[in-house]
Parts: C-alpha cells; structure tokens; sequence
C-alpha cells in the first residue's frame, strides 16, 4: 500500500505542476497579445493624430485668412505654398504654409521681405504637402504622413 500511496502523491505533484505551467503560459500569451494590441492602438493613435492635426491647421488657418484676396497658391523653396495675406497697421503681412526638410512649415513675415523656408517654424512632421486651386474659392490639399498615411482635404474659401 505504501507504494500506491507514494505513486498517487507523485501524480498529484506532477498534476500541480503541469497546472500551474499550464497557468504561466496562458498568462504569457495574455500579456503579448495585450501589448500588441496596445502597439497597434498607439500606432493607429499617432496616424490619426497627425492627420488630423494637420488637416485642422492647415484649414483653420484658411479660415483666419478668409478674406477677399487673401489666400493665394505659389510655390515657395521646393514645395508648394500657401501664401495667406493680411494687413496690419497699414503694413502687408504674408503667412507661409509650405513642406521643408520633411515639415509642414510656417513663416510670418512682411510681404516685401524675402527670408529662406529654413526660416520657418516646424510644425508637424509630413512627407508631402500639395495644393490645387479648384476654382476661385475651393482648395484641395494632398498631405502624406511620414508613416505614409495619405490623406486629401477640400477646404471652400468664402471671400474670393
């Protein structure tokens, strides 16, 4: 008897341990799918982000400038620009939206000067940033993301 006795608590003791191994995996398992999840949303997240943020600024800035003869398309370095004009104190201002060293840029300067587009301020990395000019009050942009997201707004200007 003492030997089924002893047979019986080595079966429990393998049963315990298979058991718990068994546990351990499961919660492994758990823990890397969960992280991937959590990848993809925060990756899904920053995509997002930036496409929305740069489709708000781009258009609430066409919509500050919205004034008659106030927006114009011109190139401006190597990419294309929107130029948004404005007056102040009598004097003309020109606000520079264009893409530089892979940045959707923006310069403010008085419309007589001439500065380089590495005068601008960074404000959100981009891969591309096109501009067509419908007809006289509707503007399309074509903006990639530098994860390749690709994206297209139409914006009507409402003072032609």
């Amino acid at each position: 008897m003492n030997f089924k006795n002893k047979n019986n608590h080595m079966i429990d003791i393998i049963f315990v341990i298979a058991l718990f191994c068994l546990f351990a995996i499961s919660a492994l398992m758990l823990v890397i799918i969960g992280a991937n999840v959590y990848k993809k949303t925060i990756t899904d997240m920053d995509t997002n982000y930036v496409s929305r943020t740069s489709f708000s600024y781009v258009s609430e800035k066409l919509r500050q400038h919205d004034v008659y003869d106030g927006i114009h398309i011109d190139s401006y370095g190597d990419s294309d620009a929107i130029l948004l004009t404005e007056i102040i104190n009598k004097i003309s201002y020109t606000t520079y939206l264009y893409l530089y060293n892979g940045y959707l840029m923006e310069l403010f300067t008085r419309s007589d000067q001439q500065l380089s587009p590495n005068s601008g301020q960074r404000i959100i990395k981009m891969d591309a940033f096109h501009i067509n000019k419908i007809n006289d009050s509707l503007y399309e942009f074509y903006l990639e993301s530098s994860d390749n997201e690709k994206t297209t707004l139409v914006v009507s200007s409402h003072c032609s």
